[in-house]
């Protein structure tokens, strides 16, 4: 199976090609704020790298967040743009989900609870649950915002902590490292090989077309700001 996938839901971005599971080519970079140089520049060195045209790919793999806001947008819309001429199915990827893949991996967690600052005093959460030696990773609790000061009520017992956020949210997570909660005490970013990993075991059906992509996932609801200057 070939599969290019695209990963900007943090700082932490990336473009990957695999064949077969293996990595043929990959361009991988830091960048606060997306505006789409990296991925677009990027992009011709890793088909002509990996060999492959865009026509011979079996799936375009994308994550689809939470995260930046830009940065999905902007990955979601080039995946769609390369599957468009010849109809190549995406694989949409929550990119939670893919840290939490990349989690149990590496640190062999059974439970990973991957958390995310939502900003206005909010978490979002998701939860997943793993066994060692399983390509497999179900969803324990489904993407969600809350408080805060909800955290350890929601968090299941013993489970691993992990975040992208991890700046932003230390002073917050690290104390839970003493109350019985595997704490990774460092930022953690889902990458381009976890998306494409993931998006290679989805079954056919959960593909969709680039006539009708998948949508970025958003849990806040749209903000109404009022105009500085009304109109009299």
């Amino acid at each position: 199976m070939l599969i290019l996938s695209l990963e900007q839901s943090t700082p932490t971005a990336g473009i990957m090609m695999l064949r077969d599971g293996d990595v043929v080519a990959s361009h991988e970079w830091h960048e606060e704020r997306k505006r789409d140089q990296n991925l677009f520049a990027a992009l011709p060195t890793i088909l002509e790298t990996g060999g492959a045209r865009v026509e011979e790919l079996d799936r375009i793999a994308v994550g689809l967040g939470p995260g930046s806001f830009s940065g999905v947008r902007i990955a979601i819309a080039a995946a769609s743009a390369l599957a468009l001429p010849d109809r190549r199915p995406i694989a949409g990827v929550s990119s939670a989900a893919a840290l939490a893949w990349h989690t149990a991996q590496i640190e062999g967690a059974t439970t990973i609870a991957v958390v995310g600052d939502a900003r206005r005093q909010r978490l979002w959460m998701a939860t997943y649950e793993w066994q060692p030696g399983s390509d497999t990773l179900r969803l324990g609790r489904p993407l969600s915002l809350l408080p805060a000061d909800e955290l350890t009520e929601r968090l299941p017992k013993g489970c691993c902590l992990v975040s992208s956020d991890w700046g932003r949210l230390e002073e917050l997570l690290a104390p839970l490292a003493d109350k019985g909660w595997t704490v990774i005490a460092e930022p953690r970013y889902p990458s381009a090989l976890d998306v494409a990993q993931l998006a290679a075991l989805l079954p056919a059906d959960e593909l969709v077309s680039p006539l009708d992509p998948p949508d970025p996932l958003y849990l806040h609801p749209a903000v109404f700001i009022a105009p500085r200057f009304p109109a009299e």
